[in-house]
């Protein structure tokens, strides 16, 4: 099974790093790095301006120590890439389109993911396609192209009324490129710990979706729960089977998983989904097979390996 890239994200560096957790920039990359992830997720935007920029914190120095800034630098000395997560709601779509531009040219991302939902999207759904046009398409330093993702609600068909699903997912540019390439639905099986039967039916959503909008080829790059709301939280248990059946049902399509967020595994209901991840095999690797001691090797064996070494001494 292949090795899905990995993220875990971030929301706000600089409360964590503050009372009541006191953990640091520092301390927050080495928990990514332990985890085995491939990069960290900032919060990019929101709305039309740019967030946890150093800028925004002219009065309280200690955030302005931990801002996003202070994230991207460590996490990308670390050896870590950056990517974005965008809160928008499409109302101004000019406005909120130039704020993810212009959070691509600050932190450089490799992918972005664009988060809407809730009442405030259903009343400027008709703006979709001016922020997509707007939007355009995403490129690096490198001039490669930034990846970009849907990261909304996990079940279309409950939602069909708020997010103009079709248009986000087949609009293209002018050469017939489409702006978004995949989905990373926000995989959250609240109020339950029965992560497969969740996943069995947004999968099965999808699908039908995909098949509606003629696009087979579209990317996956969940986003997971690592986070406490109310008295919900997964467990480490519901979490590791969900993300055996993803891996299982989408195989190479599962492109990357993303934890939201990285701030929870540090308190104190998060620690066995911290060691559970800590510890998963995410392979990728081809695994080593143990070397029989000679001792116990079968005797034609032992005397092939003897002989060997005689002849080559030039004994027989």
């Amino acid at each position: 099974m292949h090795r899905p890239d990995i993220t875990v994200s971030v929301w706000m560096p600089w409360r964590t790093a503050y009372w009541p957790q006191r953990v640091s920039i520092d301390q927050q990359v080495e928990l990514a790095l332990a985890l085995d992830v491939d990069a960290i997720s900032l919060k990019g935007t929101n709305r039309h301006w740019i967030w946890g920029a150093k800028e925004n914190f002219l009065r309280t120095s200690i955030f302005r120590k931990n801002s996003n800034d202070t994230m991207e630098r460590a996490t990308k000395d670390a050896g870590l890439a950056v990517d974005l997560w965008c809160y928008i709601t499409l109302k101004d779509p000019a406005r909120q389109a130039q704020a993810i531009r212009d959070a691509v040219a600050r932190w450089n991302p490799r992918n972005v993911k664009i988060d809407i939902e809730g009442t405030i999207a259903k009343q400027y759904i008709a703006n979709t396609g001016a922020f997509l046009r707007s939007l355009g398409v995403l490129y690096r330093h490198d001039g490669t192209r930034v990846k970009v993702y849907l990261q909304s609600y996990r079940r279309p068909d409950l939602h069909m009324d708020k997010i103009d699903w079709r248009k986000w997912l087949t609009y293209t540019d002018h050469d017939g490129v489409y702006l978004l390439d995949g989905v990373a639905p926000q995989a959250y099986y609240k109020h339950s710990q029965d992560s497969v039967s969740d996943y069995t039916r947004m999968l099965a959503v999808h699908r039908v979706l995909e098949r509606d909008i003629g696009r087979h080829d579209l990317l996956w790059h969940v986003t997971l729960p690592t986070f406490k709301e109310h008295s919900w939280y997964p467990t480490a248990q519901s979490l590791e089977w969900g993300i055996d059946f993803l891996r299982q049902e989408l195989g190479e399509r599962l492109v990357g998983v993303d934890f939201w967020r990285l701030g929870w595994l540090f308190e104190k209901t998060g620690q066995e989904v911290k060691e559970m991840l800590m510890a998963y095999n995410w392979g990728g690797e081809e695994p080593v097979e143990p070397e029989t001691p000679f001792e116990q090797r079968p005797e034609g064996e032992r005397w092939q390996v003897v002989g060997g070494d005689l002849r080559q001494r030039g004994v027989i």
